[in-house]
């Protein structure tokens, strides 16, 4: 076991040394020796929101250094990609076991089609002294070169593929031979599984009870070891390959817009002038109350308390346009500003309205488990109901995620609008209907 060690941790060095990124990224992920995996390694989510990379001892013995050397950049690829957090995330909006079993293997595939379409991934290795064919999209004739999303979405609306991958029976593409998978990352049709086994990404977390909150340190770990790595890297940099050069900055680049500091500077006053009843705080007005009576036997006939203090939060409405207009990432990005306000201030009061060509949904946030990701909708576009509900409701803001397509919000009377509005624009909308009614925030183009 020690000797397999110390072979890993050369072969990491030496990474370092030839100046792969790979090596840098890897020399500050915990590496765990075992033999149960059931594959020669794997990357695996821990409880308290890290990364560890399994090895099989066993089966690197019988495996060659160059084979190592491509899966730990296969492993790469997943950290990079955070493929691990964003399956957490799937997991943690369903209930049912067995919906979550499939839609984890379902994942596992999705995940290994993005990356064998980001590395030089062979057609066929051998590991563990056996051969083995990695997973490619054109087994299941579908396209290479696409995000994870959109295998996991082709698998699960196909149902024809979806039984193939929960069943294990790939089809046969073009220039691919027959290929049978497991529910543990794919094989050759043998005993051994690939090289880059899945099943820990959920045995993992497999009893936290907050899977967002682990999902959410596992994002920041990942940040923070990829900046890490990347300061005895930058002088390189030139060296790596345009699609590792992107990931590095997807992973290292702040949220697109920062939604609170913008709310935080429009309704600064709301802060200063409302106030709310505070059980620990002496009412002035009733302060004589403590002269009343004699006050060794008697107790004051009216309790000075509660008083008031500050209410620093704010009341929040965030509209989601729901419409068919609205693409899936348009979407993605209403959620996370929804993500956003709600790390950054615990008692604001938050509430999420989807709208298409009405209110299709209303609820309550105050924690990241809250947000509800099977939006409803896809309908066309009329955002009033959803402006005048806010009115209702008195929030100090209302935040807007659309394209802009929608009727004339211009033309509406201003006291049927909340009292303040911000508009984000996708990067393919207009806000000519929307420009006269508050703030405009267009999304980078």
């Amino acid at each position: 076991m020690m000797n397999q060690t110390t072979r890993l941790k050369d072969l990491i060095a030496q990474m370092v040394l030839v100046n792969s990124y790979w090596g840098y990224l890897f020399s500050r992920v915990r590496r765990i020796p075992t033999s149960n995996i059931g594959s020669i390694m794997g990357v695996k989510p821990e409880r308290d929101g890290t990364i560890s990379l399994l090895y099989d001892v066993d089966i690197m013995e019988k495996t060659d250094d160059q084979t190592i050397k491509l899966v730990l950049e296969h492993e790469g690829f997943h950290i990079l990609t955070k493929h691990i957090p964003r399956m957490i995330r799937i997991l943690a909006n369903e209930f049912n076991d067995d919906v979550k079993k499939s839609k984890s293997l379902v994942w596992n595939y999705a995940a290994d089609f993005a990356v064998h379409g980001q590395m030089n991934m062979p057609q066929e290795l051998t590991v563990g002294g056996l051969p083995f064919k990695p997973l490619f999209p054109s087994m299941y004739n579908l396209p290479n070169g696409n995000m994870a999303e959109y295998y996991y979405n082709r698998l699960l609306e196909d149902k024809k593929l979806q039984e193939q991958v929960c069943g294990s029976k790939p089809q046969k593409g073009k220039g691919e031979s027959d290929s049978k998978g497991d529910d543990k990352g794919g094989s050759n049709g043998g005993e051994n599984k690939f090289p880059g086994d899945h099943k820990e990404w959920k045995k993992g977390v497999a009893d936290v009870p907050d899977l967002h909150s682990v999902a959410r340190k596992i994002d920041n770990y990942v940040a923070e070891i990829v900046k890490d790595s990347l300061k005895n890297f930058s002088n390189k940099r030139s060296l790596l390959p345009n699609n590792v050069s992107e990931l590095i900055d997807a992973v290292l680049r702040p949220p697109q817009v920062p939604y609170y500091s913008i709310i935080k500077k429009l309704i600064k006053a709301s802060r200063l002038s409302r106030f709310k009843r505070c059980s620990t705080k002496i009412n002035r007005k009733r302060t004589y109350m403590f002269a009343i009576g004699d006050q060794d036997k008697d107790l004051p006939v009216m309790s000075p308390f509660p008083g008031k203090t500050r209410d620093y939060s704010f009341d929040i409405s965030i509209i989601l346009d729901t419409s068919g207009s609205m693409n899936k990432d348009d979407i993605i990005e209403g959620l996370s500003g929804i993500k956003s306000i709600i790390e950054k201030d615990r008692h604001c009061k938050t509430t999420v309205i989807e709208n298409d060509a009405q209110i299709q949904k209303e609820y309550m946030v105050k924690k990241i488990r809250d947000i509800q990701f099977n939006v409803k909708g896809r309908g066309g576009t009329i955002l009033r109901p959803a402006l005048e509900r806010s009115r209702e409701l008195g929030v100090d803001v209302a935040l807007v995620f659309t394209d802009g397509y929608c009727e004339n919000i211009n033309s509406v009377p201003r006291k049927l609008l909340p009292k303040r509005i911000i508009w984000v624009i996708t990067n393919n909308g207009s806000a000519s209907n929307v420009n006269r009614t508050g703030f405009i925030v267009p999304l980078n183009k």
